[in-house]
């Protein structure tokens, strides 16, 4: 069974979500610049994660020898 780490990657970065929320709560809903570019960062990285996987085939050519495919 294959072992993915996405759900702890998406874990983490919504705890840091949360704590650049309650960061930003604390300054009266004006975080400072560092903050806001961190929340950014996180959200992007987010979204990424909620996106749909694109199905790369990075193999490459088949080599000539190679006999076909039945």
């Amino acid at each position: 069974m294959p072992c993915s780490r996405l759900p702890v990657v998406r874990q983490h970065l919504t705890a840091a979500a949360v704590s650049l929320f309650a960061e930003a709560a604390q300054a009266d809903g004006v975080p400072p610049a560092r903050v806001q570019r961190v929340a950014l960062l996180v959200d992007e990285a987010l979204a990424e994660l909620d996106a749909p996987a694109q199905l790369v085939d990075v193999r490459g050519p088949v080599p000539e020898d190679w006999p076909a495919p039945r």
